[in-house]
């Protein structure tokens, strides 16, 4: 009878950490179509969102502030077959939705004051408003940790915008496809992204064919833009402008950095003097705007003129750009400076035209062609007998270690860069399969302590994701529940982790490299970096209808130079002054904002009784040792 109670006590102890295990986990929440807007809405730290295929026609509204350690996890259930949320036949501000404010027209997907919210695998188009000013998302209000993986932004009147009250985001393998709406006003136009302001992080993404503006309109005081590809551009690529945060007469300094990017002009760009613009178009004090390029690959038109890096500074504002180890092809101008005496250009061996203007540049390595392997269908790599190859500055703080992959057809992904020896986005040594949702590479497991075996599914404890010939998909919470094996099979690839490491060059199978912050999988590597996870994005003006608030005029350039806001190839700024509060004093998210915990009230359960068992073997243990 002893041994029974003693097992009984054994076993009772062994469910009470499993189900600690299980608390710290969270729950698993499962979305279809017929369901609403308040399943992912009531998803709390640690839990897991499964989103179903089909078509979804409501808003969603996050304010959970989730930790680092628990985030909320919002993803396809099946990565390839996406859910889709399709507005199309209706206005943003009229579909479905907890949020009732006068802005909730301005993202399909808003994120609020929310923290560490992953979003992947799904598409979003066709968000409008009878303003012109919707975005697929739009994150504010000191929102942090957000992340967006995998999301497909198509058609809508702004792809992503946000950035207002210092919030920050990271987005990954993302593709953003003819956003914009010819309707919004010419003074503050919309582009594929809108950044309000502060931290932003894009890479391994695929941005082109904006419908108005830009591939990339930032007004982030941190910006690092890296291994994505830019093409065709209606006004021009991209700029840096001034924070929506920035009070107006304090010193601030706003940075951007572009590293191994592909930038394609094309013929459809409308402001043809210039491709990455910076301008203080609100006219703050004691501002000074700083931009980096670093091994980037930009390639112009024939008989180009365009400015690479233009620093519209006529008004006195500081301003600065460094360019070091860039190809700059079809322009004979990599750069412009309106006032010499408060902007100044650094940097060196970059690849430029024979008899570019290379002004503040040293080291720079002129030709006519610097031989890609084939231009025609964008292999931007370099040939062999390249003048780029081997002519980098190496000694340059923030060298490239991964590189785009892999052009317009195969996109949104990465490869691991052999060095960084050669000049411009490619290095020619790179070799084997891209890694990221559709790539060719193996995938990361989350959080396994060892890699998986060859060609083997993941196994729990170990984190990691299938290899060879099974490929697989990387689990999506990481230590106890390990990677689980991939669907579509080894020509397919994996996807990174949701939340653990991304593998570099594969993972353990095949070969059997090593994994130190993922799981195991692909075609041997090593795992390395961060996962893509998920986020939400957009900006934000309110009023009745969700207008835009403009508060910056039209500004002419100077001499022939077009000015980055001239016109309808310009982008004015619009301050981002939203009302983040819901009617009715709620919470707009369909969030618990009083009451009991019951998640809270199970854990001091479940710590009583755990408690309680240990008392007791510990007390029958003494008094076996008492017993003659």
């Amino acid at each position: 009878m002893r041994s029974l109670s003693k097992h009984s006590d054994g076993l009772v102890l062994t469910c009470v950490l499993a189900s600690f295990a299980s608390a710290a986990r969270g729950a698993t929440i499962e979305v279809t179509p017929t369901d609403s807007f308040a399943k992912i809405e009531a998803a709390k730290p640690g839990d897991e969102v499964l989103i179903d295929p089909g078509t979804y026609k409501f808003r969603v509204y996050l304010q959970t502030k989730a930790t680092a350690a628990q985030p909320i996890v919002i993803h396809a259930k099946d990565p390839t077959n996406p859910p889709v949320w399709d507005l199309n036949g209706t206005t943003v501000e009229t579909a479905p939705g907890s949020y009732t404010a006068g802005d909730r027209g301005r993202g399909c997907w808003q994120f609020s004051g929310a923290e560490n919210i992953q979003v992947s695998d799904i598409v979003i188009t066709g968000c409008h408003t009878a303003s012109f000013n919707s975005a697929g998302v739009r994150y504010y209000e000191t929102s942090k940790g957000i992340k967006l993986s995998n999301v497909v932004f198509r058609d809508n009147d702004n792809g992503l915008t946000g950035g207002s009250q210092d919030s920050e985001i990271t987005v990954e393998y993302c593709e953003f496809d003819r956003n914009g709406n010819l309707n919004a006003s010419t003074s503050a136009p919309s582009h594929n992204i809108y950044i309000y302001g502060g931290t932003f992080t894009l890479r391994y993404s695929y941005a082109h064919d904006p419908i108005q503006g830009q591939n990339f309109h930032i007004r982030a005081h941190d910006a690092v833009i890296e291994y994505n590809w830019f093409s065709r551009a209606k006004s021009y690529q991209g700029d840096l402008m001034t924070d929506d945060d920035n009070g107006g007469t304090a010193a601030a300094t706003q940075n951007m950095t572009l590293r191994g990017n592909v930038i394609v002009q094309g013929s459809t760009q409308s402001n043809t003097s210039q491709i990455v613009a910076v301008y203080n178009d609100a006219g703050a004090a004691n501002l000074t705007l700083n931009v980096k390029l670093l091994y980037n690959t930009f390639v112009g038109t024939t008989g180009g003129r365009a400015a690479l890096v233009h620093l519209s500074n006529a008004d006195a504002t500081t301003m600065s750009a460094e360019l070091d180890n860039n190809i700059v092809f079809g322009t004979s101008k990599p750069t412009l400076v309106e006032d010499t005496a408060h902007g100044k250009v650094t940097g060196q061996n970059n690849w430029l035209m024979t008899g570019a203007d290379a002004t503040g540049l040293t080291g720079s390595v002129m030709g006519a062609d610097p031989k890609f392997t084939n231009a025609a269908q964008n292999d931007y790599t370099l040939a062999a007998g390249s003048t780029a190859i081997g002519a980098a500055l190496t000694s340059i703080a923030g060298l490239p270690d991964h590189e785009y992959y892999k052009d317009e057809t195969v996109t949104r992904a990465y490869r691991v860069r052999a060095s960084a020896k050669d000049i411009g986005a490619f290095e020619s040594t790179t070799q084997g399969p891209g890694i990221g949702p559709a790539g060719g590479g193996g995938t990361a497991g989350t959080g396994g302590s060892t890699g998986g075996t060859t060609g083997a599914t993941s196994t729990t404890a170990t984190g990691g994701a299938t290899g060879g010939a099974t490929g697989g998909r990387a689990a999506t919470t990481g230590g106890a529940t390990g990677g689980r094996a991939g669907t579509s099979g080894g020509a397919a690839g994996g996807r990174p982790a949701t939340t653990g490491g991304v593998v570099t060059s594969g993972g353990a199978g095949g070969t059997g490299g090593a994994v130190t912050s993922g799981g195991a999988g692909g075609a041997g590597g090593i795992a390395t970096g961060s996962a893509g996870g998920a986020g939400g994005t957009a900006t934000s003006t309110p009023s009745a209808s969700g207008g835009a608030t403009t508060t910056g005029g039209t500004i002419a350039g100077t001499g022939t130079t077009a000015s980055p806001t001239g016109g309808t190839t310009g982008s004015a700024r619009t301050t981002d002054t939203t009302s983040a509060t819901p009617a009715g004093g709620k919470s707009g998210c369909g969030c618990r904002l009083g009451g009991v915990d019951h998640r809270a009230t199970r854990w001091g359960t479940m710590l009583a009784l755990a408690f309680v068992v240990a008392s007791r073997l510990r007390r029958r243990g003494d008094r076996r040792r008492r017993s003659p």
